[in-house]
């Protein structure tokens, strides 16, 4: 061969390679650049499928621009074969690259087939109540369970039952969950949010866990904003060590089995009932609703301002804040004096 085709041949086989690496650098670009998808779309890529067959379902729902660009530039990374059978949904912009990837993590679509809202200060038989009418168990099934005590060990919660445990959020399932699993996420999710170190940091303050989350839930069924959450744990706090009766009321009614609204003389009287804190010392028996992380938190970060007492202000669901139980006494004078409908903040859940 002269030493002319040599040449020749090799410029050649430069330029193709050339060729080949900008065609590459292109296609990678083309996918990383993203789509507008008009709306959710879902593909169902079942295994087996041809990479050929796959990208012309993707771009028959608008997933991707060209079929034939998605198979070449798939064939470069040489992942197809770990591409994971499987329901997928895309939506917004989204790029090829975004498919491949969703596509070998197996993010999978799954659609929620029930969504439980637990609210903040949501009792434990609220959520019972609300489970069982969304089709999850009976209700005297999930009640006898929330009190299981070997139920309660496998959750880590060391308590009489799973109130104040049941973490208020929203909680969505891609398959009807028995009331077992129902019950284990919110525990879960409580033990999510719990604040790093809680147990040692409530046990340095003289309480456990369980008091903790006894304190938390008061702080909760007390105020609607987050910024008095640590007013009330100062108030709650000042009242224990001085061996002051808490005087809340939203225990009260928590100890009060038909409690249609209104408190009575004799509800403020009786002793039998145990969350009765204007009678009894000390925190109740038990949580009385479900504290968010703010609530707990507050427990750990009381304010230090002198305060006692506190009263709603008329009108508003904010209180006032008392040193003194004179001031104090100046204010509930203000609020009993006030129009009936600003006595009363709207009922928590």
């Amino acid at each position: 061969m002269s030493r002319r085709l040599v040449k020749l041949l090799f410029v050649s086989l430069v330029l193709a390679g050339c060729v080949v690496a900008g065609g590459l650098v292109w296609i990678k670009q083309w996918a990383e650049l993203k789509i507008v998808v008009p709306t959710d779309a879902v593909v169902d890529y079942k295994a087996g499928t041809g990479l050929s067959a796959l990208a012309r379902q993707l771009a028959a729902a608008g997933i991707v621009s060209s079929p034939e660009l998605f198979s070449i530039w798939v064939r470069s990374t040489g992942n197809y074969k770990h591409y994971q059978a499987g329901a997928y949904r895309f939506s917004n912009s989204i790029a090829p690259l975004d498919v491949a990837n969703a596509m070998l993590k197996g993010d999978v679509y799954a659609p929620v087939v029930l969504q439980i809202a637990v609210p903040e200060g949501f009792r434990m038989r609220d959520v019972t109540t609300r489970l069982a009418a969304n089709g999850v168990g009976h209700i005297v099934e999930i009640s006898n369970l929330c009190r299981d005590k070997a139920f309660l060990k496998a959750l880590h919660v060391e308590a009489a039952s799973l109130e104040g445990y049941l973490y208020p959020a929203t909680y969505s399932f891609q398959k009807m969950p028995t009331p077992q699993q129902a019950l284990e996420a919110m525990v879960k999710s409580f033990w999510q949010h719990l604040p790093r170190d809680y147990e040692s940091r409530v046990k340095a303050l003289g309480l456990t866990l369980n008091q903790a989350v006894i304190f938390a839930s008061l702080i909760e069924l007390e105020t609607r904003t987050d910024e008095e959450k640590p007013l009330i744990s100062e108030v709650i706090w000042r009242r224990l060590k001085a061996g002051m009766a808490l005087g809340i009321d939203a225990a009260l009614i928590y100890g009060i089995a038909d409690y249609h609204g209104d408190l009575t003389w004799a509800n403020l009287a009786d002793a039998k009932n145990p969350y009765n804190t204007r009678i009894h010392r000390g925190l109740p028996p038990s949580p009385i609703g479900s504290p968010d992380v703010k609530s707990l938190e507050a427990v750990l970060i009381p304010s230090n301002f002198g305060y006692y007492y506190y009263v709603l202000i008329a009108g508003e669901t904010r209180h006032h804040f008392s040193k003194s139980l004179a001031e104090h006494n100046l204010h509930v004078k203000k609020l009993v004096n006030a129009p009936k409908r600003d006595k009363i903040a709207k009922d928590r859940p």
